[in-house]
């Protein structure tokens, strides 16, 4: 049909301008300085791999008590983002395994509160959560050493400082990914599989062990691949513990560090390389995670069939009580923080806040909403989430309807080429933005067009570049939502309708458009989420016009400048994720209310 060609090829287009030519720009980067890449790359800044690297991963320092100090490996830049990021995957999958096993597989008191909190982390509320774990963290008068030096008095101190405080930030923000992909694979699992295992004398141990867990296998993967690109990606982390070298020896804080270089026009094929580095790294796990996925099946005979449950007895009960939620709790405890921050008078030297007051929150809301530059930013990160989201539905749909009522290799493309920008870090994508609108624009200067030039120049109107950027990078929210109502809609019923004389057009108004709306509505708010509290376009694009009346840049953007700014930057930063929280809720609770769905990700 004609229709589905259309959209095939706007879909094709669409990715090819903003994803792929973008791209593919960095990789010609690269190749036009490959001397000064070698040069630069093969300093033991960017690699390492000596024993040496481990010399002060962990030490005992001489104080008055001994402090137990965990730092981390210093491989260099490439090797010490893998160690943090597949340190982070790994513990996550573990624990969320354990985790995502309670909730689907016991019945007991408090189930459904366990359930609550372990999603609590879902709520993105950056840097300030990452403040608050250095605050938990602190040598001096941070949380942790209270409670085991001063509390249960513990004859030493620690400190998590250089990469193992970035995995442990990291730790804690990705387990419900992980928790929330595991716990999808361990409900699809067909129950009657372990009934015939606990009829042929297999206890749940060795259920879980030869049924559960080789069939649930896809949900691990998903979740580790997941987790392993979100904490490649992260830059905030780094960003708040930068005052130890070892933190800035990670691929997202080298390439975000660089990009004020590029803006003063110093093309830089080192920083492209890294780039180039962290987007092959991203998307090698993706396809790799994507084949193995497609390669092994559910194994859910009947979709009505409930997940089979067990009662834990008096020690299960007790090992859930006293380890699932402490567990929830702990990954729960920097967004709490964070709160709290806004409601404190101060959080310096003592463990935990003091003076919280309502009086003081409300007191720091106003004082946002009263200071001009603050409502700008919140203005701006509505004004990009509704634009983007607008865009990605429009595609989305058009992209889906061509993956799911067309057949061949051209679908196929196209559905994994919407679907991986989930696995493209956003430092990349405005690296590569940033590198192409600045290279388009003085050839267009130079061809006599400085008009065109004027409006595409990203120093000047970097929105144009971020609602693109959103767009693009949440596009396979609104894809998968989408296609998967389509998968639910016999195509018979589009055939009945043309052969009635309606056009395509026709169809998609009068019958797909109505039918997929709960679809369209779950991958828009969705997708409106994830845009508003994304970090790496928003402190890079989102600053190239700096800060005025005319200001580009968005809430997070705002809240990195000001923890930057000291301590009382730091409760401001705190007031603004606060409002952003309540944005996010907002979006989170018309899903969960108006649609009747879960809130989660998608792979």
């Amino acid at each position: 049909m004609n229709f589905i060609k259309l959209s095939t090829g706007a879909g094709y287009l669409y990715l090819t301008l903003l994803l792929v030519a973008p791209l593919l720009f960095i990789f010609w980067q690269v190749l036009a300085g490959i001397a000064e890449v070698y040069t630069s790359i093969t300093d033991p800044f960017y690699l390492n791999p000596t024993p040496g690297a481990f010399r002060d991963a962990v030490f005992i320092r001489p104080t008055d008590p001994p402090t137990v100090v965990i730092r981390g490996p210093d491989m260099g830049v490439i090797l010490n983002s893998l160690w943090v990021a597949l340190t982070v995957a790994a513990a996550d999958v573990a624990l969320g395994f354990v985790l995502a096993y309670v909730l689907a597989k016991y019945v007991f008191p408090g189930r459904t509160l366990l359930g609550l909190l372990a999603t609590i982390p879902l709520i993105v509320m950056p840097f300030a959560t990452a403040y608050v774990v250095r605050k938990f963290l602190d040598p001096r008068w941070g949380t942790l050493n209270w409670l085991l030096h001063d509390v249960l008095g513990l004859p030493f101190k620690i400190e998590v400082s250089g990469l193992a405080a970035v995995a442990a930030v990291q730790m804690l923000m990705y387990l419900p990914i992980a928790y929330l992909n595991i716990y999808a694979a361990l409900t699809r699992v067909d129950p009657t599989l372990e009934e015939v295992a606990n009829n042929l004398g297999a206890g749940e141990g060795r259920a879980v062990r030869d049924v559960v867990l080789p069939l649930s296998t896809p949900g691990l993967a998903a979740a580790f691949v997941l987790v392993f690109i979100f904490a490649i990606d992260d830059v905030a982390a780094p960003i708040i513990f930068q005052d130890d070298p070892a933190a800035r020896k990670l691929l997202s804080y080298q390439v975000y560090s660089k990009f004020l270089d590029q803006i003063r026009g110093q093309i830089s094929p080192t920083a492209a390389f890294l780039a180039l580095i962290l987007l092959s790294i991203s998307i090698a796990s993706f396809l790799a995670v994507r084949r193995y996925v497609g390669l092994r099946q559910y194994a859910m005979l009947i979709r009505q069939l409930r997940p089979r449950t067990y009662t834990p007895g008096p020690l299960g009960k007790l090992a859930i009580y006293l380890v699932a939620f402490p567990l929830v709790l702990t990954a729960a405890a920097p967004l709490i923080g964070a709160v709290a921050l806004v409601f404190a008078d101060r959080w310096t030297t003592s463990p935990l806040p003091e003076g919280l007051s309502p009086a003081n929150a409300a007191e720091r809301l106003e004082g946002v909403f009263q200071n001009q530059l603050f409502l700008r930013g919140i203005l701006n990160t509505l004004y990009y989430g509704v634009a983007a989201t607008l865009i990605m539905i429009a595609v989305g749909l058009l992209i889906a309807i061509a993956a799911a009522r067309s057949r061949g290799p051209l679908a196929d493309a196209l559905d994994a080429l919407a679907t991986m920008p989930i696995a493209i870090p956003g430092l990349v994508v405005a690296y590569a933005y940033f590198l192409t609108s600045f290279q388009v624009t003085t050839w267009l200067k130079a061809a006599g067009a400085p008009d065109i030039a004027a409006v595409l120049d990203p120093i000047a109107h970097p929105e144009l570049y971020l609602v693109l950027g959103y767009s693009v990078r949440k596009l396979p929210f609104a894809v998968r939502s989408i296609y998967a109502g389509l998968q639910q809609i016999h195509t018979s019923m589009e055939e009945v309708a043309m052969n009635l004389g309606a056009g395509y057009l026709g169809v998609l108004h009068k019958i797909l458009l109505p039918l997929l709306k709960t679809n369209i509505l779950s991958g828009a708010l969705i997708g409106f989420v994830y845009v508003t509290s994304e970090v790496s376009l928003s402190i890079t694009l989102g600053v190239l016009k700096g800060v005025g009346r005319d200001t580009a840049m968005p809430i997070t953007a705002f809240m990195r400048e000001r923890f930057e700014s000291g301590l009382y930057g730091v409760q401001d930063a705190a007031t603004l994720g606060l409002i952003l929280v309540a944005i996010q809720i907002a979006a989170i609770t018309l899903t969960t209310r108006v649609l009747k769905t879960r809130y989660g990700f998608v792979l």
